[in-house]
């Protein structure tokens, strides 16, 4: 199932609608400049609500694995995306009640009638991926590989000092 088009975020939000599926990551253009290929899909689930304070929500969950870049060794990087989050519906012009400051408050965005569900989920990937995606210390095999080789070449001083000595034995 793919993700519905547009929502009407208010409506979805106030009647607790819900809707779930798959996306190719293929039609998330925005993603393309950090991925290194554009294979396979991420599930999704949308769920409309009321907070405790009666105010409208939706709940977002991403999940599913892209491939980066490790900006450490350049070669791809498995990344396992798994997003939850709640985004507190405001009305056009207006500022959410909470302190902005407060860490735990959830985020807010603007309610619309035609919120774009794929940018939606879009927007909830880019802003979850790492500045700098690198591999597990360690764990970059070109970087390993370089340094066991130059560890096992001699060193140009070695050499040298070899010739040097050869010299110095007529």
């Amino acid at each position: 199932m793919s993700a519905p088009a547009v929502i009407d975020s208010l409506e979805f939000a106030r009647s607790e609608q819900q809707t779930a599926g798959e996306l190719p990551i293929a039609v998330l253009k925005r993603l393309h400049d950090v991925l290194i290929d554009t294979e396979g899909s991420l599930r999704y689930a949308l769920r409309g609500s009321r907070d405790d304070r009666n105010r409208l929500q939706l709940h977002v969950t991403v999940g599913g694995g892209l491939r980066l870049q490790c900006q450490r060794c350049l070669e791809p990087l498995d990344y396992a995306l798994e997003i939850e989050s709640t985004l507190l519906l405001v009305p056009r012009g207006e500022q959410p009640e909470e302190d902005l400051d407060d860490p735990e408050a959830p985020d807010a965005i603007e309610a619309s009638t035609e919120l774009d569900v794929t940018e939606l989920i879009e927007d909830e990937v880019l802003l979850s991926l790492p500045l700098s995606p690198r591999h597990a210390e360690g764990a970059c095999t070109s970087r390993t590989r370089g340094q066991e080789a130059k560890l096992a070449a001699p060193s140009a001083f070695s050499q040298l000092a070899a010739l040097k000595r050869a010299g110095d034995n007529p």
